[in-house]
């Protein structure tokens, strides 16, 4: 069998804890190794900065969103701010190619942001209204 692709989008202001549950899920939790291939992007490779200002230094841009099997959006510190146009176009594409693209606590509002088709999504109590709102 082979690896499915997994992208975890790093964002500016991203939760360390919502971002690292995925790496884990995906990675060193898993029984065999070679289940997915877990890759960390962002809208620009370098160094992104956390909300509590812990940093990490991102190899990948947002191409790999190209050929991932499953995209993990964790963490959207800003549910107010529109994601950039490039992403959501970048998710879009991803989602009609077949991709899973998941969108976990504020990261599901660029989930929201015209992926869902006129679809329901899904959000936590708190956020419902901005969907509403913003969608």
């Amino acid at each position: 069998m082979t690896a499915l692709n997994v992208a975890v989008v790093a964002t500016t202001g991203f939760s360390p804890f919502h971002f690292s549950v995925h790496c884990i899920l995906f990675g060193s939790a898993m029984p065999q190794p070679d289940l997915f291939r877990v890759t960390i992007c962002a809208e620009k490779p370098g160094t992104v900065l956390s909300e509590i200002g812990l940093s990490i230094n991102v190899e990948h841009g947002l191409e790999q969103l190209d050929t991932a099997d499953i995209i993990i959006l964790p963490y959207w510190h800003n549910p107010a701010e529109k994601p950039d146009q490039r992403l959501l176009d970048k998710l879009s594409a991803a989602r009609q190619r077949g991709a899973e693209v998941v969108g976990l606590c504020l990261g599901d509002r660029d989930n929201a942001g015209g992926l869902a088709d006129g679809g329901a999504t899904a959000t936590q109590s708190g956020a419902a209204g901005n969907h509403r709102h913003q969608y």
